[in-house]
């Protein structure tokens, strides 16, 4: 599908971004119970930039999961919660949230000479990562500006377009939406993946009690080594993007690899699990290729080793990318999976 030489050359590139993501990866499992789902999901989304939703009931970790990678990446102090975290922004969005909350309120003085000018030092715009919990409960302007951010990484401010920093987008909520207006935002959630209580089971609960107890009652530290991982992805990013412009890494117009998607897509369709909508298959496979990338390095395959997209890849799509939830047909995609 991709030139191997090329994937390659791209993982070689990544290679140090994404040992770090293997030492964030191994510390959140080692942290938090019965999460490894969500936890793989968490670093494609930092190695993809795409957004990740994460559903699931009250109480199931969803928040705590976010700010244990953001403590771990040193976007935020868990040590001293009271201290500034400028890169990070985490907003809980109800019916009645204003966009000033989230982007900062106008000066009041100054709006009283006629300037419009907003006190924004903190707030969403200025964030590397940001995360949104129960995201669909924002209003219609609220929603327009995450897709903005999503689509343009720009922040409309009374007809001027200004850049923002964000280079994560993470959200939560309990339900997935059923309203039409909603539909839109969700589609954009390239990634998405399902928290559940822990099953009442005397080893699982043991499991939780232990890990919960610990990430609950302590305090946790950055890991030293990675410190620096936003900016590694962001070199990574640039190469893949200088790559793409020069025609090196562009997929082909037929390859084997197609058919098993094709299929795959198809029964996805079918049983009304995703519309898998144009813009969300190329996303998808953006996220495969990282895939593919990250676990070269994760299982220390040689830095020349050839790489190519298979069925471990695949099986992405109803581990993170349906909209609904089916496991019988969650079962037969994966079986069309394995024979790719």
């Amino acid at each position: 599908m991709f030139d191997p030489r090329v994937l390659t050359a791209l993982r070689q590139a990544g290679d140090q971004a994404f040992r770090q993501l293997t030492l964030v990866e191994d510390e959140l499992n080692r942290r938090f119970a019965d999460s490894e789902d969500a936890v793989s999901a968490l670093m494609l989304a930092v190695a993809s930039g795409e957004p990740l939703l994460l559903i699931g009931p009250p109480g199931t970790g969803k928040s705590r999961l976010i700010r244990a990678f953001c403590g771990l990446t040193g976007l935020l102090d868990e040590t001293d919660p009271a201290r500034d975290h400028p890169d990070y922004f985490e907003y809980l969005l109800t019916p009645f949230t204003e966009p000033s909350e989230l982007f900062g309120f106008y000066d009041i003085p100054r709006a009283m000479k006629g300037e419009l000018v907003r006190i924004d030092s903190g707030m969403m715009q200025h964030a590397i990562v940001v995360y949104l919990d129960e995201v669909f409960n924002g209003s219609s302007a609220i929603l327009n500006s995450i897709l903005a951010f999503l689509n343009e990484r720009v922040f409309h401010d009374r007809g001027m377009r200004h850049p923002v920093r964000l280079e994560c987008l993470l959200a939560a909520t309990n339900q997935i939406p059923e309203a039409p207006e909603l539909r839109a935002v969700f589609d954009r959630f390239t990634l998405r993946c399902q928290l559940r209580n822990i099953e009442a089971r005397p080893e699982s609960l043991g499991t939780l009690l232990r890990k919960g107890w610990t990430e609950t009652y302590s305090r946790h530290r950055a890991l030293p080594d990675c410190a620096d991982l936003f900016a590694r992805v962001a070199n990574f990013r640039g190469v893949m993007t200088r790559m793409t412009s020069e025609g090196l890494l562009v997929p082909e117009s037929n390859h084997p690899f197609y058919r098993s998607l094709a299929q795959m897509v198809q029964q996805a369709r079918q049983y009304d699990l995703s519309e898998m909508s144009n813009r969300r298959l190329v996303k998808m496979v953006h996220i495969m290729v990282m895939h593919r990338l990250y676990r070269a390095t994760r299982a220390e395959e040689p830095l020349d080793a050839a790489l190519s997209l298979g069925s471990e890849q695949l099986t992405l799509i109803p581990r993170y990318f349906l909209d609904l939830e089916d496991e019988e047909i969650a079962y037969k995609l994966e079986r069309v999976a394995a024979r790719a």
